[in-house]
């Protein structure tokens, strides 16, 4: 006979804790309360839900009692929209409305997948103008029929938003229920700001299974991935232009991970972080002594970051759980335009698909063909240039990978340009870096096609000509070879823009704020 389970009586359950419990429901019984024709807005990056899109995907089709008419609106989610394509591959009942072109979502498009609907925004402004469409102050009234989110494991009467505190509360303010997957491999981050929600504003808890693969994170080495020759050439250009005590902000990928082995290597210290995305890198020249934050002038100490995709799960909880070195931020804190011009000595890194001999920056869209999405390029752009002392640098291989120029007289026709050309500074590829500040279109078109690769610079100098932009063999480049032109040492207290804003963080946000 089984031993029957005996309730210790010494055992308290505390009114938090039976709260938590009573909310607690299965990922099914949350699908089975969607109704077709119902809007589910998934959040951003690190908010990645996974059990509960797999009992929304399993309810799709057109019988009686099916789903139907449903509309997903991811911000650069990386797991669980492959529920949706194994369940609906062309799409019939549902829509995924998502920014980002990112890898998993990639392949799936290769293999024919119809439910996709792009959408280019870049992350401050443009989820401030997502939250204005879809809020109401009567909760009732909200646009979002649902919220779903994944958090750390609630404690003191709070949900941590975690890894996706970026868009957390956007999401949680603009729906009329919230749901919230509970992971317990998720750290307990520290604010920052919007990192933190009151239990009784969450409608129902579902916890995840993280011992199950298909819920679990994939491993990528990121401490082994080595870039290729060219992005070394090009992240050692970036770092002619770095100096001790610069705040830097870089994103994931090749040439990212390129710039923190040349940083990694280099003799520059005391280097301050404020970035949308947070990961290895940091954890990296922090070990280094490299980065300490000491130099900044907002949120000095601190790391400053807004998402994190812990594709190394044990590596990022053993950095962040309760380490308040670390601030998670709201991303209308993180890609404020406002914010980053108070960080003196801001450099940011970012990468572009296709330029014109302008300086007119295309990283989302090239010719019509979705790549990826603005992301936070175009406030870090122009936030950047607008701290004192602060360079954008927006960097590329000269070349893409079949082979073709990224740079043309004029963009291909249906490019959507994330920077303007007249905002753009600092362009770098392996050949060199250049800064467009200032410049004429004649200046502009000789420092563009200077690093653009060498078969490629006949070919734009005719483009060049064609367009009546003066030539290299006018007097003026003669005369004055150097255009008189500053060197990154001379801009040193220079502050790109009109008045010293001033802005601050806000109080811990509320639902009904």
């Amino acid at each position: 006979m089984a031993q029957e389970k005996v309730k210790n009586p010494f055992i308290m359950t505390t009114p938090t804790q039976q709260k938590l419990r009573d909310k607690t429901i299965t990922a099914k019984q949350w699908a089975d309360m969607v109704k077709p024709g119902e809007w589910i807005n998934r959040g951003g990056p690190g908010a990645d839900t996974l059990p509960t899109m797999e009992a929304l995907a399993a309810r799709f089709g057109d019988g009686p009692g099916d789903l139907n008419n449903i509309e997903i609106w991811n911000q650069a989610i990386m797991l669980g929209n492959n529920f949706f394509v194994e369940a609906d591959l062309e799409g019939k009942y549902h829509v995924l409305h998502e920014a980002f072109l990112l890898p998993t979502l990639r392949a799936m498009l290769k293999k024919g997948y119809k439910g996709f609907d792009w959408k280019h925004w870049g992350w401050a402004i443009g989820m401030d103008a997502e939250y204005a469409r879809f809020y109401r102050k009567n909760k009732a009234e909200r646009v979002m029929d649902w919220g779903v989110q994944a958090v750390a494991v609630p404690d003191g009467g709070y949900v941590n938003a975690s890894y996706g505190v970026n868009n957390f509360m956007i999401v949680a303010k603009s729906c009329k229920k919230l749901v919230c997957e509970i992971r317990e491999d998720y750290a307990w981050c520290e604010a920052g700001r919007s990192m933190f929600l009151p239990l009784d504003e969450v409608d129902y808890f579902v916890e995840v299974d993280v011992s199950d693969p298909k819920y679990q994170w994939m491993y990528i080495p990121e401490k082994t991935i080595k870039p290729k020759e060219v992005e070394m050439a090009i992240a050692n250009h970036c770092l002619e232009i770095m100096r001790d005590g610069d705040c830097i902000q870089v994103g994931i990928g090749g040439l990212p991970t390129a710039v923190v082995i040349a940083l990694a290597e280099s003799n520059l210290r005391h280097l301050g972080v404020h970035s949308e995305m947070i990961g290895e890198y940091a954890f990296t020249l922090t070990e280094r002594g490299i980065v300490d934050n000491s130099r900044k002038t907002i949120d000095t100490g601190r790391c400053g970051w807004a998402y994190i995709m812990p594709v190394d799960t044990p590596r990022y909880y053993e950095w962040m759980h309760r380490n308040p070195y670390f601030a998670g931020f709201d991303i209308g804190y993180t890609n404020n335009v406002q914010t980053l011009s108070q960080l003196d000595n801001m450099v940011t890194v970012n990468n572009f698909a296709a330029m014109d001999l302008r300086g007119q920056d295309a990283a989302g869209n090239v010719g019509g063909k979705v790549i990826s999405s603005t992301g936070g390029q175009f406030q870090f752009t122009i936030g950047a240039s607008m701290a004192k002392g602060g360079r954008a640098i927006i960097a590329a291989t000269s070349r893409d990978g079949a082979g073709r120029s990224r740079f043309f007289p004029k963009l291909p026709a249906g490019s959507v340009i994330t920077v303007p050309d007249q905002l753009v500074t600092w362009v770098c590829t392996e050949y060199g870096i250049v800064n467009l500040m200032g410049c004429t279109d004649a200046e502009k078109a000789r420092k563009i096609i200077s690093i653009a690769h060498p078969d490629d610079r006949e070919e734009l100098e005719k483009g060049a000509y064609e367009l009546g932009i003066m030539g290299k063999d006018h007097f003026m480049f003669s005369a004055a070879p150097d255009r008189r032109f500053p060197k990154s040492t001379d801009l040193i207290d220079h502050k790109y823009g009109y008045a010293g804003v001033e802005t601050y963080p806000k109080p811990i946000a509320k639902i009904n704020d």
